[in-house]
Parts: C-alpha cells; structure tokens; sequence
C-alpha cells in the first residue's frame, strides 16, 4: 500500500515538474490565422528583436513589454515572472522594419521572448477577443 501511495506522489510530482519546464522552441511549423512560420522565422524574429533592442533601435516602437494577460490563457514557455517583449513576425519571411519615413504595418502576428532572447510564444491578434487582445498560434 505504502509503494503505490508513494508511486502516485512521485507520478503527480513529476508531471507537475514537466509542466513548469520551460521550452526551447516549438518543434515544427506554428500556425497564426493562415500564416506559417518554421522555427528558423521564428528565430529570427526573436533575434532581430533583441538586437534592435540592444542597439535602442526601436522601429515603430518595437520590440515592447508584452503583459500576460491571464483571461488569453496564453501559456509562456519561458520561466520567470517577465519582462517579456514582443516582436513582430512578418508572413513574407522578411524582418521587421519601419520608420517615421518609411511605415511598415507590424501585421498581427508576434513572437514573445526574453531580453536575452529566450523563446516564450507566438501569438497573434487574429481571432482575439478585443482589438488588442492575443490568442496562441496553434503549434506553440
């Protein structure tokens, strides 16, 4: 009686650890509305974010915090409790630029991440419930 008891414990313990483990990247292609993007777009979005961060260079003021809001039920797969920042990922592969000469719209679709450049999500305002409201890409 005592080995299962202590089984079980150890069974919900370790699923409960596995849950909180943060996440590289996703394992394959991530969906947001009808645009696709592989983990090496998603790498690069992240990387160019941070670098236009670093740098202060900041097109259309991005990359900016991202606030997790509870009630998107948006799970980060990074640990900690924030900052976290959002970029624009482009559909067209390309990286995101813009100036006060030269706008680019920053699209709908984001990718959130550390200041150190740690994968947390992608989300997309497509199909959120307010205007500037996010829901996870499916794939994330």
């Amino acid at each position: 009686m005592l080995c299962k008891t202590l089984s079980a414990v150890l069974l919900c313990a370790a699923a409960a650890l596995a849950a909180s483990v943060p996440r590289s990247l996703p394992s394959g292609t991530v969906t947001c509305g009808s645009n696709k993007y592989s983990v090496s777009a998603i790498t690069a979005a992240i990387n160019a974010g941070v670098k236009d961060m670093d740098s202060g260079n900041l097109p259309d003021d991005y990359p900016h915090q991202y606030y997790d809001e509870p009630s998107e039920d948006i799970e980060l797969w990074c640990s900690g409790n924030g900052p976290w920042y959002e970029f624009p990922i482009m559909p067209n592969g390309e990286i995101y630029t813009s100036s006060d000469s030269d706008y680019q719209s920053p699209g709908t679709d984001r990718v959130i991440f550390t200041s150190s450049g740690t994968y947390c999500a992608v989300v997309t305002h497509t199909g959120a419930a307010s205007y500037d409201g996010f829901v996870a890409c499916k794939g994330d």
